[in-house]
């Protein structure tokens, strides 16, 4: 009897973790049948073709890692479902240019996000504290993939309503850069070491996930802008407010794990962008 009663508690438990990790924006987000599409537009998207939907919208503000913050270039990233594979997913005719990607949207495991979202509730994972990061190029790490002086300051500029959709563009190393080899690990695997901390700690802020895309293949490649080239991965990450991107250096592991971004990124690009309601 005691053995039934502590795997019904058990049931119990992560019946109510599902529950709660369940509620994550990357979920409806990728709740449809594929194809999957990545469309970035400069200028205005036509209609959606035949049998394609819409699952979330966001219009760009400005750069934050990658470039100046007025060299953002698209104007709307989308990603869309459904249609043919080999035709394009929405018309373009009235955009200046216009990058469209077939990509793998994943799907973390809702106890994961629940487990961690427990956490946060009784205090056990606390949101990082310490002054605002002012010049992350100061910091011993990357300057490339760190947010520059102007970018920073067009964060702080933002109302403090902001609530930003950072999406990145990822383009890894074959062999992980680390400064002491570490051979067999490649520049995914490291990024992923990466990943999985700054998910914690942008949860610890009050972020949320909302995507994490692999490229499949290339459906339309921009004509020119910052993204030409390469890239291997997709992700968008929302947070609360500025202060909030600001305040994850000064989480320990975090710090520490900027080693893994370091040694699996070739190179970046993050946009900060307003999620359409």
């Amino acid at each position: 009897m005691i053995l039934l009663f502590i795997l019904a508690a058990i049931a119990a438990l992560i019946v109510v973790l599902w529950s709660i990790g369940a509620c994550e924006p990357v979920y409806p987000i990728s709740a449809s049948d594929g194809p999957h599409w990545f469309i970035a537009v400069r200028g205005e998207p036509g209609a959606f073709a035949a049998g394609v939907t819409e699952r979330w919208r966001s219009t760009t503000d400005f750069t934050m890692i990658g470039g100046a913050p007025d060299s953002a270039y698209w104007q709307h990233f989308i990603i869309a479902a459904g249609g043919d594979e080999t035709k394009p997913p929405i018309a373009l005719e009235t955009a200046e240019d216009a990058y469209i990607a077939r990509v793998k949207l994943r799907r973390p495991p809702a106890l994961l996000f629940g487990f961690l979202q427990t956490l946060i509730a009784l205090g056990i994972l606390t949101k990082p504290h310490g002054p605002i990061v002012q010049d992350a190029q100061a910091l011993s790490f990357r300057s490339d993939v760190m947010p520059s002086a102007a970018s920073i300051t067009s964060l702080l500029a933002q109302p403090p309503q902001y609530a930003p959709a950072m999406v990145n563009f990822l383009r890894y190393y074959k062999d992980a850069q680390y400064r002491t080899a570490q051979p067999g690990v490649t520049g995914r695997t490291a990024y992923m070491r990466y990943g999985m901390v700054a998910m914690r700690t942008v949860y610890r802020t009050g972020g949320h996930l909302l995507f994490t895309a692999r490229i499949l293949s290339v459906l339309r490649e921009p004509k020119t802008g910052p993204t030409v080239g390469d890239w291997d991965d997709l992700a968008a990450m929302r947070y609360p407010n500025p202060p909030a991107i600001l305040s994850m250096e000064h989480a320990p592991d975090y710090q520490a794990a900027l080693d893994d971004r370091d040694a699996g990124l070739e190179r970046t690009m993050v946009i900060a962008t307003t999620p359409k309601p």
